[in-house]
């Protein structure tokens, strides 16, 4: 995972971590494995789902967690500065970071981000460049200024997007990119200035996070765009549809494009064959492959068949 001459490096710059589950486990681990000299972290707010877990992880690696309410409050200014760190690093965070802690570091906060910056800024780039069909995305570090993903560029690594990926193997293999980047740059820090670029400036794709309400199939679209959709989101969110006026969660589906299709209205069950059904989209046929019916059961499209007897027909809506 980490490169041989991070491995040799001995780390003395003091150095301040920043990060939120999951991406911050990978990257805080392999920093302190690494022998990155860690004289703090700061993780998630007490009201957070991963406040407990993440702040035992911490502890139990001997690390010193600092608790917060308020990244603007008095105490946590005092607390930071008084760790005379030389560099904060940031590893996912749901929060703002305002100007007066970034002053707080000797040379601010660098952050790793999950995409070739200036393109997809935001929280969610990994489902939205699958969405998109691009062939490349990657990981770049870059200082943090007031904006979000806007601060001077460090470094970037461009990486391809496999055919049948999801928002979960390319979250994972671009949390292992981000970390090998920034033991490298941590690493050159030891005895030189970070080097820095500005960003370019004009309108770009953003990479927001995807509203709950969108998280729903729209048959009116085409096969192929539903399953991009499904493995966009596939295993951190899941789509929505209904059948039998019951909510459906569906993980995964194929397509078939090379097959006559009847005057069936979208969203209806086309054909069922060899443990599998097909539903009508825009253009193709949708065959869901792990599916879940309201609170019943998880199953296999073959579950789902002979548990309700599917018919021929039926719609999903």
């Amino acid at each position: 995972m980490f490169n041989e001459k991070s491995q040799k490096t001995v780390f003395k710059k003091r150095v301040l971590f920043v990060g939120i589950p999951d991406m911050a486990y990978v990257c805080l681990d392999g920093l302190n494995i690494s022998g990155v000299n860690i004289v703090g972290v700061l993780g998630p707010k007490k009201d957070h789902n991963t406040y407990s877990c993440f702040k035992y992880f911490v502890q139990k690696r001997g690390l010193n967690y600092i608790e917060f309410d308020d990244l603007k409050e008095e105490n946590l200014i005092r607390q930071v500065k008084e760790l005379n760190a030389d560099i904060a690093v940031v590893c996912s965070f749901n929060y703002k970071i305002p100007h007066v802690l970034i002053e707080s570091v000797k040379d601010g906060f660098i952050n790793i981000h999950p995409s070739l910056l200036p393109e997809y800024r935001g929280a969610n780039p990994y489902s939205h460049v699958i969405m998109n069909k691009e062939k490349h995305t990657g990981v770049t570090l870059h200082f943090m200024d007031e904006g979000f993903d806007t601060g001077d560029i460090i470094v970037q690594q461009p990486m391809e997007i496999s055919p049948r990926e999801t928002m979960g193997t390319l979250f994972n293999r671009l949390n292992i990119v981000g970390l090998e980047l920034l033991l490298k740059v941590l690493s050159d820090y030891e005895n030189n200035p970070i080097p820095r670029a500005k960003q370019k400036e004009g309108d770009f794709i953003v990479g927001n996070n995807i509203p709950d309400e969108e998280l729903y199939l729209d048959y009116s679209k085409s096969a192929h765009e539903l399953e991009r959709f499904l493995r966009a989101l596939n295993p951190f969110f899941t789509v929505s549809t209904a059948f039998r006026n019951t909510p459906v969660r569906i993980y995964s589906a194929e397509v078939v494009t090379q097959v006559p299709q009847s005057n069936f209205p979208t969203g209806t069950v086309e054909y069922i064959k060899d443990g599998k059904f097909y539903i009508k989209t825009k253009e193709g046929l949708l065959a869901p492959t792990v599916l879940q019916f309201g609170s019943f059961f998880v199953g296999s499209s073959k579950d789902f068949i002979q548990i309700l007897d599917l018919k021929v027909g039926e719609v999903f809506e």
